[in-house]
């Protein structure tokens, strides 16, 4: 069976195991709040707005707004699962059968209307007559490039999770200062609620850290282990075409490497 058979795009579908994570942090908050027969005594607004508050002032101060803009999108794109690969090595097959028929027009027409802007420059830089040197620079290059913004990403997830615990301590410095200034004063339900204040804030500041920010990091990091596997894919795939290999060829080693690849990944 051709690689374009067997492997199908899965682009736009809903990361299940992420909405199954998150569920299960929900489940989880809301039996620990639950346990003790009051949910609404884990509402504190003064400890939220110093742990939240003071990341999201943290993240303005320490990144540019372009940075926190690819940042929330990296976020959204963890609902969606990863897409497959065998539109683009149909694509790649078809571009090879037009260059193999010495159809330089058709390959070309082809390759202009590939959605994969890494798979179009390889194919095009191929029917551009470009040496196989100078196309491996280039693609190598875009792939760098590709890695680096994405770890930029879950670095920046991974500041946060290391802001949000100090800023829960700070929380329960503030509610401390508060409930050592009421003592004096007898009154219980002013202390109390500088305690509540000083608990809550390093609750919210654990969850922040290890249920959001650290899981979304870690997210980013294996969906760019994954990219990169894939990108080196279709590099083997465009470095083929331009070998003059058949189509055929093509194919079969598509499906090889695309095989090969996922066995080491289920072994990391």
């Amino acid at each position: 069976m051709s690689a374009s058979k067997s492997v199908r795009r899965s682009s736009g579908q809903i990361s299940l195991v992420t909405v199954i994570g998150l569920t299960g942090a929900l489940v989880l908050l809301w039996f620990v709040a639950a346990s003790e027969g009051d949910l609404l005594a884990y509402l504190n607004l003064t400890g939220f707005i110093i742990v939240f508050g003071g990341v999201t002032v943290s993240a303005l101060i320490a990144f540019q707004g372009r940075e926190l803009l690819a940042a929330l999108h990296a976020f959204g794109a963890i609902f969606r699962g990863d897409a497959g690969i065998g539109a683009e090595i149909a694509e790649l097959v078809e571009v090879a059968r037009h260059l193999t028929q010495k159809n330089i027009h058709a390959a070309e027409e082809r390759a202009a209307r590939i959605t994969s802007p890494f798979l179009r420059l390889g194919l095009q830089l191929v029917i551009d007559g470009t040496p196989m040197d100078d196309l491996m620079h280039i693609m190598n290059w875009r792939i760098r490039k590709m890695a680096e913004i994405e770890s930029a990403q879950a670095r920046l997830f991974r500041t946060l999770a290391a802001l949000a615990p100090g800023f829960g301590l700070l929380g329960t410095l503030a509610g401390m200062v508060a409930m050592l200034r009421e003592l004096g004063s007898g009154d219980i339900a002013r202390v109390g609620s500088g305690m509540a204040v000083a608990m809550l804030a390093t609750l919210y500041g654990v969850v922040l850290s290890n249920l959001i920010f650290k899981p979304i990091a870690i997210k980013i990091e294996q969906r760019t282990q994954r990219r990169i596997a894939t990108l080196n894919i279709l590099l083997e795939g465009v470095m083929l075409v331009s070998l003059g290999r058949s189509p055929t060829v093509v194919a079969d080693a598509m499906q090889a490497f695309l095989n090969e690849t996922r066995d080491e990944i289920r072994t990391i």
